[in-house]
C-alpha cells in the first residue's frame, strides 16, 4: 500500500506535471463558477429552457464541427504554446464579457458567442494536452496522471457548483465571470514554468502537409487501427446508454420513488461521490490490464443503472446511481489512457480529436431521443435500455482478444509497431 501512495506522491515531484496540475485544477473550479451561474442568469433572465438548452449545444457543437482541425494543429505545432494560447483566448473572451457586463452593455447574444468561444478553446487546449502528456510522465505513470487530472476535476465540480451558487446569488454573474477569466489567466502563469516539451516530432515530408492533408492521414491511420475503431465505437455507445442518467433523474425521482427535489440532490450526489471514488481508486491502483478494468467497468455501469432501474426506494437508487458513477471511471480513465498509449505522438491530436468527436456526436441523440422515450416507456424501462445497451457493450470488447488482454506496458510496444503514414 505504501508503495501505491508513493507511486501518487511521485509525480508531484516531476515539476513539469506539478505546475500543468495545479494550473489545471485552479481553472477547472473557474469553469464550473462560470458554468453554474450563466446557466442560472440566462435561465433566470429568459424563464426559458431552450435558451439553457442553446448553451449545452454551444458547448459541444464547436468540438464536432473544428475538432478534427483542432486535433490537427495539436499534431502540427507546439502543443505548449498552444494550450498557452488557448489560455489567452479564452481568458479575452471571459474578460470581455465581464466588462459589458459591469459597463452595463451586456446582450444576450454575447453569451452565446463567449460559449462558443470558450468551446473552442477547451477543444484546443484539451487536444493539445491529451497529447503532451504521455510525453511529460514516465508511462508507468500515465494512468496515474490522468487520475488525479480528473479527480481534480470532480473534486472541483462538487466544491465549484456550491461556491458558484452562492457567489451569483451574493455578486451576481460579473463577479463570476471575472473568476473564471483570472483563473484562465493563472493557468497560463503555470504553464510558463513548465519546460518546453510540447514539440512535435515530425518528419520532413509531414511538415510540408497542409492541415486538410493532416487530417486525411489521420483519419486513414485510424482506419488501419481496428483496436482505436472499436475504442471509439465501444465509446459512442456507451455513451448514449448513459443518456438516462444525463436525462432522466428528476422524471425518475418524481414519478418512480415520489420524492422532493432533496431527493434529487441526494440521488446527484450519490453518482457525484461515485465519480471522484472510483478515480481516485483507479489512480491509487494504477492497474496495468486496463483492457479488462475497461470492460469491468463497462459492466458495472450497467449494473448500476440495472439496480437504479429496479429500486424501490431512495437509499437503493443511490447505491445504484453511486456504483454507476465509480464504474465510470473505472472505465474512463483505462480508455483514455489506452487511445494515449496506442497512437503515437505525432497523431494523438487528431486521433483524440476523434474520439472526443465520437462521444459528442452521442449527446443530441441522447437529449434529443431519451426524453421522447421515457415519456412513452417509462423511466424505469429506459434505465433498463441504458444498462443492457452497456453489458453489450462489454460482449462486444470480450470478442476482441487484443483488448481484452491489453496490459498497459505491451499496449506502448503496439503503438510502436505501425508509424502514422
Amino acid at each position: 500500500m505504501n508503495s501505491l501512495f508513493t507511486g501518487m506522491n511521485s509525480l508531484f515531484t516531476n515539476r513539469n506535471f506539478r505546475n500543468l496540475w495545479w494550473g489545471q485544477t485552479i481553472s477547472y473550479f473557474g469553469d464550473v463558477v462560470f458554468s453554474i451561474s450563466i446557466s442560472w442568469y440566462v435561465f433566470e433572465k429568459t424563464g426559458s429552457s431552450m435558451h439553457v438548452a442553446l448553451l449545452l449545444i454551444a458547448a459541444f457543437l464547436p468540438e464536432v464541427l473544428f475538432g478534427m482541425f483542432l486535433g490537427a494543429l495539436a499534431d502540427r505545432w507546439d502543443r505548449k504554446r498552444l494550450m498557452q494560447l488557448s489560455d489567452l483566448f479564452q481568458f479575452t473572451a471571459t474578460g470581455l464579457l465581464a466588462l459589458s457586463f459591469w459597463l452595463g452593455s451586456f446582450q444576450l447574444w454575447q453569451i452565446y458567442a463567449v460559449s462558443i468561444c470558450l468551446s473552442l478553446g477547451n477543444s484546443l487546449f484539451s487536444s493539445a494536452l491529451t497529447a503532451w502528456l504521455p510525453e511529460m510522465v514516465e508511462q508507468e505513470q500515465l494512468l496515474r496522471a490522468n487520475s488525479l487530472m480528473s479527480t481534480s476535476k470532480q473534486i472541483n465540480r462538487l466544491v465549484g457548483a456550491t461556491v458558484g451558487g452562492a457567489l451569483v446569488a451574493v455578486t451576481g454573474a460579473v463577479a463570476t465571470i471575472a473568476i473564471d477569466s483570472l483563473t484562465f489567466l493563472i493557468s497560463f502563469g503555470f504553464l510558463l514554468f513548465v519546460r518546453d516539451q510540447g514539440k512535435v516530432m515530425r518528419s520532413t515530408d509531414q511538415t510540408e502537409f497542409s492541415i486538410w492533408e493532416d487530417i486525411k492521414v489521420g483519419l486513414s491511420w485510424i482506419r488501419r487501427q481496428p483496436v482505436i475503431l472499436l475504442l471509439v465505437l465501444i465509446g459512442m455507445i456507451s455513451n448514449i446508454a448513459l443518456g438516462p442518467t444525463n436525462v432522466l433523474p428528476p422524471m425518475y425521482i418524481q414519478v418512480e420513488l415520489q420524492a422532493d427535489a432533496s431527493a434529487l440532490g441526494i440521488f446527484d450526489a450519490a453518482i457525484g461521490l461515485g465519480l471522484l471514488l472510483g478515480g481516485i481508486l483507479v489512480g491509487v491502483v494504477s492497474p496495468k490490464r486496463i483492457g479488462v478494468w475497461f470492460l469491468a467497468g463497462l459492466g458495472l455501469q450497467g449494473t448500476g443503472m440495472l439496480i437504479v432501474s429496479q429500486a424501490p426506494t431512495l437509499t437503493g437508487a443511490c447505491i445504484g446511481n453511486f456504483l454507476l458513477g465509480f464504474a465510470v471511471m473505472m472505465a474512463a480513465l483505462p480508455l483514455g489512457t489506452m487511445i494515449q498509449v496506442l497512437t503515437p505522438s505525432a497523431m494523438r491530436g487528431r486521433v483524440g480529436s476523434v474520439m472526443s468527436i465520437g462521444l459528442s456526436m452521442a449527446i443530441p441523440i441522447t437529449y434529443g431521443g431519451i426524453g421522447a422515450l421515457a415519456g412513452g416507456i417509462g423511466s424505469r424501462v429506459t434505465y433498463v435500455l441504458g444498462g443492457c445497451l452497456l453489458l453489450c457493450c462489454v460482449v462486444l470488447g470480450l470478442l476482441n482478444a487484443k483488448l481484452r488482454g491489453y496490459r498497459l506496458y505491451a499496449a506502448a510496444s503496439d503503438a510502436l509497431s505501425e508509424k502514422p503514414a
